[in-house]
């Protein structure tokens, strides 16, 4: 925009009072410089531009210093000299820093009055323009941030219009669909559409434009130029005018492709998985069973062999299939229990009284713990209640509080002390003992191991503490372990609250 208010004295029927008041309501002052006489002459609007007194008379290099030093100083130089020599009028924007040192910007317009083909004067306008440049800028800074967040998104970002054509798409959009930017211009959204899908316009237009909704999002099949098949996350949103009118779409698009066909094979290889461990479970029924019956017919058979040959026990072949026998039953029977923790549903679940478990639990142990001169302290609220299976949390204690008897130290008397603590999630049953203790840095990573033991006991079977934290598990829990070989260790059931 060109705005020039011509000094009142060019037109002498101009009103100057109606002139000064244009000036005030535009911002704009009035400058002159006479060549001759080297004279400034600045009116009020235009020293109130730079920030001076009514009385203040600048010159030449005064007028000049009030431009910000570097490339606007030089710029007026240039433009002023080259108004006086060669006769160009100027029209720029410029920083001058006014009297109170505040950055300001300023349009400055001169034209140069000649004689003879010899500039004798320059005359002009002074405007201020700094809140306009000021938000001119600022909007230039935003668009270029758009246009950089635009261009680098690591999603597809698409301006797509009312009817469905695009209206500018960033370089992923033309990534994730295989079309360059210009082969954008010829399609609409629709083209892209799976084959028997509701068309995206449709959704938008019945959703969005009706305000049912303020943003769309969803998964979509899309068709790549390449025909394959793609899956993206589509997210939409309506841009509205100044009016509120609906302007255009913004479309925020994530391939999800390879996310897709993960969980189809995950789907897959569950489903598989399921059925393959139903034919386990059966299977293991059917052995289980069977390998009985077997193991019945074979005990019947040696009493019988027994019954009629008396003799026969002197035999050390005879005692050979005995032992045989006794190790195929313990392994049957080891199995058996090893694969009881099954498919434990929260319908198998019902309110236990730990007190009441730990109890019952030392009950059966009572005989073994008096032999060995052992104690056992119970430090547990005797309300304290946790959601679990009966049979396993016997089965657990049973197991812990037997390991705390068979790896004792055989030169201190056994003491054992059961405790609780709690968290957020879990209450945590403590059994500590003096015991023999375990090397974690030795045997860390397989303490629940099948078989595994880590102490000389001819009793040893490395079974129990591998059917402890399956059993846990099984009821929602973990277990852990603190040792310290020749002091003992503590055993942690976490259990859920």
């Amino acid at each position: 925009m060109k705005i020039f208010t011509p000094p009142a004295s060019l037109f002498p029927s101009f009103d100057e009072n109606a002139s000064l008041l244009l000036q005030e309501a535009a911002s704009i002052g009035m400058w002159e410089f006479n060549v001759g006489e080297e004279k400034v002459y600045w009116s009020a609007g235009t020293k109130e531009i730079h920030g001076v007194s009514s009385d203040f008379q600048p010159n030449l290099t005064q007028a000049i210093k009030f431009y910000k030093e570097g490339y606007h100083r030089e710029k007026i130089q240039r433009d002023f000299e080259d108004a006086m020599s060669n006769s160009k009028k100027f029209d720029g924007h410029y920083l001058i820093m006014t009297a109170t040192g505040k950055e300001k910007w300023v349009r400055s317009v001169g034209v140069p009055v000649l004689e003879k083909g010899k500039c004798v004067k320059l005359y002009g306008v002074f405007q201020d323009i700094d809140f306009q440049k000021k938000a001119q800028l600022e909007l230039k800074q935003k668009e270029q941030k758009f246009r950089k967040t635009f261009t680098n998104a690591p999603n597809g970002v698409a301006l797509v219009s009312l009817a469905g054509n695009w209206i500018q798409v960033n370089p992923q959009v033309s990534k994730i669909f295989g079309y360059t930017v210009d082969e954008f211009n010829t399609l609409k959204l629709h083209d892209l559409n799976y084959p028997g899908d509701v068309p995206i316009n449709e959704i938008l237009t019945d959703q969005l434009l009706s305000g049912d909704i303020e943003n769309y999002q969803a998964e979509r099949r899309f068709v790549h130029k390449t025909g394959k098949t793609i899956w993206a996350l589509l997210s939409v949103s309506l841009v509205k005018s100044e009016m509120s009118d609906p302007d255009y779409y913004i479309c925020q698009i994530t391939d999800i492709t390879s996310l897709k066909n993960a969980k189809h094979r995950i789907e897959d290889l569950l489903s598989k998985t399921e059925g393959q461990n139903e034919k386990l479970l059966n299977f293991k029924h059917i052995v289980s069973h069977n390998l009985r019956s077997h193991t019945s017919n074979l005990d019947m058979l040696l009493t019988f062999l027994k019954q009629d040959i008396p003799k026969i026990e002197e035999s050390s072949v005879f005692q050979m299939l005995e032992n045989a026998f006794g190790n195929l039953e313990e392994t049957i029977e080891n199995l058996s229990e090893v694969s009881s923790f099954e498919n434990v549903t929260s319908e198998d679940f019902v309110e236990i009284n730990i007190v009441q478990i730990i109890d019952k639990t030392l009950a059966s142990l009572n005989t073994l713990f008096h032999e060995v001169g052992g104690t056992v302290k119970v430090e547990i609220p005797a309300e304290l209640r946790v959601m679990g299976i009966p049979e396993y949390l016997r089965s657990i204690f049973l197991n812990i509080l037997s390991n705390t008897i068979t790896y004792r130290r055989e030169d201190t008397c056994l003491k054992v002390v059961i405790s609780t603590s709690q968290n957020d999630d879990y209450t945590i049953i403590h059994f500590t003992d003096n015991g023999l203790g375990i090397d974690l840095d030795l045997h860390g990573g397989k303490i629940f191991g099948l078989y595994k033991t880590f102490h000389r006991n001819e009793n040893s079977r490395g079974l129990g503490l591998y059917i402890v934290k399956n059993q846990i598990e099984a009821l929602g829990g973990c277990v852990k372990v603190e040792s310290t070989v020749g002091k003992g260790s503590t055993f942690k059931i976490y259990l859920k609250r």
